[in-house]
């Protein structure tokens, strides 16, 4: 569906009062478009309008309108400065769109967020960074160790039925 036509939907949801499928499509949109800073800005007043201070500060907080004690619920919810610039969800680097408010609490963010160490900015957003320990790998060890147990019983179950036919 058409951005407009979506949106023409979650204004028809709110004149009747339903608010949760609008929020819903809110939710759709702004997955399809994470860097719109407009559907942002739809998301934090509806959010706003049901009294969730903590998603009305994180889809608000790019914005010029986020109140203090929507940004202070945000960063209550959402622990560290990593955790925070991964639940914006950007996939671009938003510092050219962003009013001045906005442009020093994001700097301050990624600021934080790089002292914090466990999320570099990139490219395509923010990632969280690699961990080099010898824990990192073992969940793969183990799967491969499971699927070599598999197929090491699919081949004495295979071997045990040509023997029973022959």
């Amino acid at each position: 569906m058409a951005k407009e036509h979506v949106l023409a939907r979650v204004a028809a949801d709110l004149r009747r009062g339903h608010i949760h499928p609008a929020m819903q499509r809110l939710a759709s949109l702004n997955a399809a478009y994470p860097d719109d800073l407009e559907l942002r800005g739809r998301r934090a007043a509806l959010y706003r309008q049901v009294g969730n201070r903590a998603e009305a500060g994180r889809w608000g907080f790019l914005g010029e309108d986020a109140t203090a004690e929507e940004i202070v619920a945000f960063e209550s919810a959402y622990g560290g400065a990593c955790r925070r610039l991964l639940a914006l969800k950007m996939t671009t680097d938003p510092t050219d769109s962003l009013g001045p408010a906005a442009r020093e609490r994001f700097a301050r963010l990624i600021e934080q967020a790089g002292q914090e160490g466990r999320v570099t900015w990139a490219e395509a957003g923010p990632r969280p960074e690699g961990h080099d320990s010898w824990t990192d790998g073992l969940g793969c060890l183990l799967a491969w160790a499971i699927g070599l147990a598999v197929l090491a019983l699919a081949l004495i179950g295979l071997i045990t039925v040509i023997r029973w036919a022959g």
